[in-house]
């Protein structure tokens, strides 16, 4: 009796251990998806992501990954847009990380060089570049009120 009860806690302890790695978020799958080519099924879940993210790397991310299937479709655009708005996000994140270490020094990659060398090529053939930007700070600044500002 003693063995079928210790038998019975591994293999419970061991569906438990994979139920939460088999569980995935919206990033997850719509980077899946993007990964496969598939920007279509990727968008609605880059979107969700955008909404309510679990962290602002997962918003930066979302919006980097938006921004490359934007461009991969030839809306210059919107993959300009999406691609400020994950550089602003990135170097916030790199600005305010108390912690620094090595995912710091690639977050300060895609703030400081990866980003704004895609912004500079995309931005003769994006429009009205300064209309694009006062609308992602915006929006982001918007957003940092709702979510900072109003809590008490």
């Amino acid at each position: 009796m003693n063995r079928f009860t210790l038998m019975a806690a591994v293999l419970g302890m061991a569906l438990l251990l994979a139920a939460c790695g088999a569980q995935k978020n919206d990033l997850d799958i719509g980077q899946g998806f993007y990964k496969q080519g598939d920007c279509a099924s990727a968008l609605p879940y880059l979107d969700s992501t955008i909404a309510s993210p679990d962290s602002l790397m997962d918003l930066g991310y979302a919006y980097f990954i938006k921004a490359k299937c934007a461009e991969k479709s030839g809306d210059i655009p919107d993959a300009y847009e999406n691609y400020y708005a994950a550089k602003v996000v990135a170097c916030y994140v790199v600005a305010h990380d108390t912690h620094v270490n090595l995912n710091t020094y690639g977050r300060s990659e895609f703030c400081e060089r990866i980003i704004p060398a895609k912004l500079e090529e995309l931005a003769p053939r994006a429009g009205d570049v300064g209309a694009i930007k006062a609308k992602v700070d915006g929006k982001l600044h918007a957003r940092y009120l709702e979510r900072f500002a109003t809590q008490k």
